[in-house]
Order: C-alpha cells, then structure tokens, then sequence
C-alpha cells in the first residue's frame, strides 16, 4: 500500500504500468516528487535502479534527480541500490547520446574519447568554407547566383551569407537534412506542392474569416438601432465574401466603423478585436488575384534554389572538416546516437532491452531529433512527465507539440497509452489560481498555446492549509491597477509609487499572510515582498523611490559575465598566445602581459613588471614561454582543451 498523503491522480501517476505514459503536470502538482517516487516504487517492486534510463535537459535538473532519488532510497534502507546510482543512467540527453557514440565509435569510424568542440570555432569554419564557396561562385559567374547576388546583396554579400549559414543551421536540425534539401529542390515548385500551397493560405484567410463573423454575432448584441446596421453593412463585404478577389477589393476600400456613445464598453472591445483581424487580412491579402499567389511563389524560384544549392554543397564540404578536424557539437552528437541505433540492430536491441523503463522529465521541451532517438529504443515502456503550459525552449528548437500530439493521441486511444493528468496546485492559495485559471482560459486554447485550457488544463485548488491554520480574512485576489498614460518615464515613477504605497500600506495595516515554516498566520514584513521587472534599466529608480519612501530594498540582477575578472584574464590568455604566435611583441602585447602578469595566476609585482620591460627580458619570463609552449599547438587544439 502507498502511503495515504499523495492524490489518487499521483498515485496513478505512481502506479500505472503496461504501457507508455504520458502525465501533464501542471505548476505546483509535485511532478518531481512523483516521479522520484515512481522510481522508489519500481525498486521495492524488485526493478534494479540501473535498468531505468531518467532523462532531463539540464545537468542541473539531473543532479537533483539523482540526489532526490539517493535520499528516498536511502531512507527506505536500499543501499544496495544506492551504491548503483552514481554508475545509472540519471542524466541528460546530450549526455547520454555522447556515451553511447564514445561507447561504439569503431560502428562510427571515430576515435574514442569524442569531445564537444567550441561552437564559436565551428561557426568560424563555417563561415570560411561558405566564402570559399561564394568566391568560385563569383568567378564562375552563372547567372543563377548573378541574380542571387543583384537581389539580395545591395551594398555586400555580408547579410546574405549570415542568412544562409542561419538558414543552414537550422536545417542541421533535421536528421534526414541532405534528403530533405533533395526533396525540396524536386518538389517544393511543383504544380501540385504549390496548389497546396495556395490553399492553405486561402484557407487561413478562410478561418480568419470566420472568427470575424462570430465576433460581428456577438457584437450584434450589444448594438441596435442606425448603429447595428451601419456597421453590418460596412463589415458584410468582408464576411460574405465570394472569392479571393472580392474580399481583396473589400478590404482596399474598408474602412472601421465610427465610435459612438452607443458603443457599450463590450462593444468597443469587440470591435477593437475586429479590427485586430481585418487589418491581419489587410497585411496578408497583397496579391491582385489567386494566379497573382502562384506567380509571386514561382518568381523566388531560381534564387531559392541556388541557396538550396550552396547550402547542400557547404553541407557537403563542412561534413568532410568536421570528420577530419573533430568538430563536432551535440546537435551531431545526437545525429551519430541515432545513426547508430537506425543503422545496427544489435546496439539497439541491446539499449532497448537493457532498461525497464525510459522516464523523461519536462518532456515539453524535447526536439524532433530527441523525440526521433527515444523512438528508436523504446519498447512501450516509456514514462513522459511534463506541462505544455510550460514549454519556455522554442529558441533552443523544443517542440511543445510533440506533447500535445501524444497526449491527444492517448487521450482518444487508451491502447496506445495512458494519459494521467496532475492539474492539482499545491503551491497557490485558491484565489491565486482562481485568477490564473480566469486568465489563460481566455487567451490560451489549442492554437494558441497549443493547449485547451478551459477544459483540460485549469490548476484545482489543492492545498487544504490555507484553508485550515493559514486562513485570514485577508482578500488575496489579483489586483489590476489602472492610470493614465503620460510619457515613459513619468509612467514607470508613477508605477514606482503605485507599488510602494501598496507595499506600505499592507505594512502598516498588519495584511495577514501564512508562514509554511512557522506553521502560523503573521503579519507581513518588508522581506515577504518581491518585485519582478523584465528589465534592470529602473532599478536605481526604483532604489530612490523606495528610500525616499523609507523602504528597505534589495537589487538582485543577472552579471554580465564577460565582465567579469576571470573572463578578462581567460581573454587576455588568448590574445597573449596569439601574439606570441605571431611574433608580435608590441604595445599591445605589453598591455595583455602586464594584465596576465598582476592577474591571480602569476601575482607578480609591479616592480618585477617594471623591470622585465626595463631590460626587454619578458621573453625568458615563465609567463611567455608556457604562451610559446601553446602558441606550437593553436592551430590544431580545440580551444577547450587550450583552455
């Protein structure tokens, strides 16, 4: 029997076996202790910890895994098993896909030991293989890339060739990169791919459409009179459109209602929100007529696909450096691991069935290689934790959808996989949710979000304390402040003090508030008080206020780290044995010397400086000959290990 403190959701979440499982869990809902329990549970159910692969993508996020997980095994006196942690699989992504190709190098024609190379290194090779490439092109002179260049390359190629290398990088995301490019250069411009094209932009225009018609029924409820059909008759061109050129010529001549006093204040919001999506329409609708789209598409045609082609041949040639100089980051990491899976049955039979189970945590944030990788070895048996609500790595390349198409899918077919949903908060007094729910249940649905709030996805009140030892009388609902607008910066004083009033005033009204710690209800202090700002640019404004109101106030802030000492010092290393390299002993040199040499690594003097540049002896100094010693190995060693 499991003990009686978790959810019967958690204990689904805890229990369910025979299948993959997906668990959405939301803020607050004890998706860490859940899983960490999952796995005490399938020890004492005679499952070896080191048969379970546990996934996160952060080093973080895996060493608390694993040192959670040592504390609960520990506790129940598994000590055996405790001694098997450290050799398990507790780990990221990158990391595990790393030893699998340093495991099986020889499948890979690699050496052993492979290490992730410096990304600013990779780039540069990069960059000089595609101006390697565009100078033949030049010579060359084909018309093809003439034109590329007349198009697209107004003062210099500078902009054009960062584009490509971004376009480059991006396609380095796809696995199957090279047959992708190949597919695109057969297809993309045929008539088929681009009537499908064609209709899924007309279809857009289609559903934008529509959402106009449901706001203008629901507007039509709050307007009667001359005002309900003046401004049905100007919006029933675009609704009632009949055709593409039709809605064009409409929208030409649209022109928004006026505002009048029988506008309720529902109604000016709905149509603020109208005019939100015509002038969506207006910005899209800039072909004349349907054969207009398909002429537009085909006209970038001979310049796409002479990117196409330099992209395929820098493709080309940077594989052939990247074998022969090692530069590998953990994009081709991951590449390699499924290459190595797809391509020898054994390696993957023998990762499918070595572990029991694959836990992933934060599974929103997988990638479509990730998520590929995961494909190949599982065998049923893996266990999905995570919270599209909270899918935060789009920029890092994560695919919320990749949840949210398996959730779906095993929310209509149970025999596909179990969906368990965790939406209980435990963190949040009820009020708080209350207004959280309120909020994204109006803005958040599966196109937006790409989740159904409303119905799947609210936070349930869930922790009964507040409503037992930490309930007061206390109203703890949101509170939205509204001012009028003067310029920027009397805007954000006027915000200052707004805040700082609100602050004072709950002090020196005694606001109640509950303290988990003493398992009392106190009042306030300053200390229980966080501002957040998206930037720092107000903080010393903030600090003035504040003091002149005689509030306490501390500035917490994100450093620079390129600013810091150590970074000057690791910057000025570099420059020194470059320098040194080059056999260049000039002003600059001296500033780089004397920084290294007062710097924590050496401490000397200022008269030992003084000296070394008064007899020109810096170069029998310790401090130039280990530069010489490493400046012999710059042009091959991987600045990781120059470090």
């Amino acid at each position: 029997m499991m003990a009686t403190k978790w959810t019967n959701e958690q204990l689904d979440a805890i229990m369910t076996e025979g299948s993959n499982v997906i668990v959405s869990a939301g803020a607050g809902s004890g998706k860490t202790a859940v899983l960490s329990e999952r796995v005490l549970r399938k020890v004492k159910d005679g499952t070896k910890v080191n048969r379970l692969l546990i996934l996160t993508f952060t080093n973080m996020a895996a060493f608390e895994m694993k040192d959670r997980i040592r504390k609960k095994l520990t506790k129940e006196g598994y000590i055996e098993e405790v001694n098997l942690i450290d050799s398990s699989y507790i780990t990221t992504f990158d990391s595990y896909s790393l030893s699998l190709v340093n495991k099986y190098h020889s499948y890979l024609n690699l050496d052993k030991n492979i290490m992730i190379s410096d990304a600013t290194l990779i780039e540069i090779r990069k960059k000089e293989i595609l101006d390697k490439i565009m100078d033949e092109r030049y010579k060359e002179g084909s018309i093809s890339f003439s034109n590329l260049i007349t198009h697209f390359a107004l003062k210099d190629d500078k902009d054009l060739k960062n584009s490509i290398l971004s376009i480059n990088n991006k396609l380095d995301l796809k696995y199957d990169k090279t047959i992708f490019l190949e597919n695109y250069k057969n297809n993309f411009y045929s008539d088929e791919h681009q009537d499908l094209v064609v209709d899924s932009y007309l279809k857009y225009i289609d559903s934008t459409v529509e959402k106009i018609k449901d706001l203008v029924i629901e507007i039509n409820s709050y307007l009667d009179g001359k005002t309900l059909n003046d401004f049905n008759e100007k919006l029933s061109g675009i609704i009632n459109y009949s055709s593409y050129e039709n809605l064009k010529r409409n929208l030409d001549t649209f022109t928004s209602p006026r505002k009048n006093k029988d506008y309720s204040d529902e109604a000016v919001l709905l149509k603020d929100e109208i005019k939100s999506y015509i002038d969506n329409l207006k910005s899209i609708c800039i072909y004349e007529s349907k054969e207009d789209i398909k002429k537009f598409l085909l006209e970038g045609k001979d310049d796409t696909l002479e990117i196409v082609d330099i992209i395929r041949e820098l493709d080309k040639r940077f594989n052939e450096v990247k074998f022969k100089e090692k530069l590998f980051d953990f994009n081709d990491i991951s590449h390699l691991a499924i290459k190595l899976v797809k391509e020898n049955k054994d390696i993957r039979d023998e990762i499918k069935y070595s572990f029991d189970e694959i836990l992933i945590d934060e599974y929103q944030d997988t990638n479509d290689i990730q998520e590929m990788f995961i494909s190949e070895i599982s065998n049923n048996n893996v266990y999905m934790v995570g919270d599209i609500k909270q899918s935060i790595y789009r920029f890092r390349n994560a695919n919320p959808y990749i949840f949210k198409d398996k959730y779906d899918t095993y929310k209509n077919d149970s025999s596909k996989g179990k969906k368990i949903d965790l939406n209980k908060n435990f963190r949040s007094r009820e009020e708080v949710l209350n207004n959280i729910n309120l909020i994204f249940s109006s803005i958040m649905d599966d196109e937006i979000g790409g989740a159904d709030y409303k119905t799947e996805h609210q936070m349930i009140f869930g922790n009964t304390t507040y409503l037992n030892e930490g309930k007061t009388n206390e109203n703890y609902n949101m509170n939205i402040t509204f001012y009028n607008e003067d310029n920027e910066y009397k805007n954000t004083v006027k915000e200052i003090f707004i805040t700082a009033y609100d602050i004072k005033e709950k002090i020196d009204n005694g606001y109640k508030i509950y303290d988990k710690d003493l398992n009392e209800v106190r009042s306030v202090t300053y200390s229980d008080f966080a501002i957040l700002l998206d930037v720092k640019k107000n903080f010393e404004l903030y600090k003035q206020i504040f003091g002149y109101l005689n509030i306490p106030l501390n500035l917490y802030s994100d450093t620079d780290i390129t600013l810091s000492s150590d970074i000057y010092v690791l910057k000025n290393l570099i420059k020194l044995i470059l320098l040194v390299h080059d056999n260049e002993y000039d002003t600059l040199f001296k500033y780089v010397y004397t920084s290294i040499s007062r710097s924590f690594l050496f401490n000397y003097s200022d008269e030992e400086i003084f000296k070394v540049f008064k007899d020109n002896s810096f170069k029998d100094t310790e401090i130039v000959r280990l530069a010489k010693e490493l400046s012999e190995k710059i042009d091959y060693l991987p600045l990781k290990s120059l470090f």
